[in-house]
């Protein structure tokens, strides 16, 4: 195996992002496939699945890597950890990767406040790239959502609808309370009377939450992988701006872009926004 290529540990290889994750790694997807390895597979502690060849998981022929809840045993054998768990879970994880010096990008949701200054203060010392989704759809809404709320925020009733599968925890989505941070921050930036307070904690709501006059209503139901609706309705009209998630290989697809991206050397704290420079483009 050359140096150059950059080694990639997965945690929850059994969950649905986890198990995408590897399979898109394993297969050599896209732009990646001469450049990032599968270096080590992580499950949670005590799983039935430790010691079985990750490659048994996503149908493949055996590829010599045994999945493991010990990530002491296997902290030579990555260069970056990619983690889509739970939040408590994956906290635990950033504090191995501060303490081997180790990158790590971050897709959990449903994180508090006390959560989010751990990951800032991490950020000081290695490199995190941490963002609610990877799409690069929701990306580039999300930059022009803090444009048109500038121009017609003030004057709309604003709402985010937002759908997923019936067994996604955390309600709202992460994605959605960064749609409305970043309405928050638009808002703010015109001094509108609507906001007073950008505080957002995803344990604090409910299937439909009010802030500041910014509501989010939350469908979970069958297997939708991820849709989110961003309303502004003033006199006389209405803006919709939607997107739609048809395939988790796309977050897949992002979350490998964002290690590539941070490599071995970056320190700070970035989100996908970064990786694909769209302050250049917007």
């Amino acid at each position: 195996m050359s140096d150059a290529l950059l080694r990639i540990a997965v945690t929850g290889v059994t969950g649905r992002m986890g198990k995408e994750i590897v399979t898109c790694v394993v297969e050599g997807e896209k732009q990646f496939s001469q450049e990032i390895v599968l270096g080590a597979a992580i499950t949670r502690l005590n799983a039935k699945i430790c010691g079985m060849d990750v490659g048994v998981l996503i149908n493949n022929d055996t590829l010599g890597i045994e999945i493991t809840d010990n990530l002491e045993s296997i902290k030579d054998n990555f260069d970056v950890l990619v983690d889509f768990t739970a939040p408590d879970i994956s906290i635990e994880y950033l504090k191995f990767c501060v303490n081997n010096n180790k990158n790590i990008v971050i897709g959990t949701t449903g994180f508090n406040q006390i959560h989010k200054n751990l990951i800032l203060n991490a950020s000081h010392k290695i490199g995190i790239v941490f963002s609610s989704n990877f799409s690069i759809g929701v990306a580039l809404i999300s930059k022009l959502l803090h444009k048109i709320t500038q121009i017609i925020g003030s004057t709309s009733d604003i709402s985010i609808i937002e759908t997923h599968h019936n067994r996604k925890r955390d309600i709202p989505s992460g994605t959605s309370l960064t749609m409305q941070n970043i309405i928050a921050n638009a808002l703010r930036s015109i001094h509108s009377n609507k906001i007073m307070d950008s505080n957002l904690d995803s344990t604090t709501y409910s299937s439909a939450s009010s802030y500041n006059d910014i509501l989010i209503h939350s469908i979970r139901a069958g297997d939708v992988v991820g849709e989110h609706t961003v309303l502004f309705a003033g006199p006389g009209e209405r803006l919709e701006i939607t997107h739609k998630a048809s395939d988790r290989l796309i977050f897949a697809h992002g979350a490998l872009r964002a290690a590539f991206w941070i490599g071995r050397d970056k320190i700070g704290l970035f989100d996908i926004s970064d990786i694909l420079e769209m302050d250049t483009l917007l």
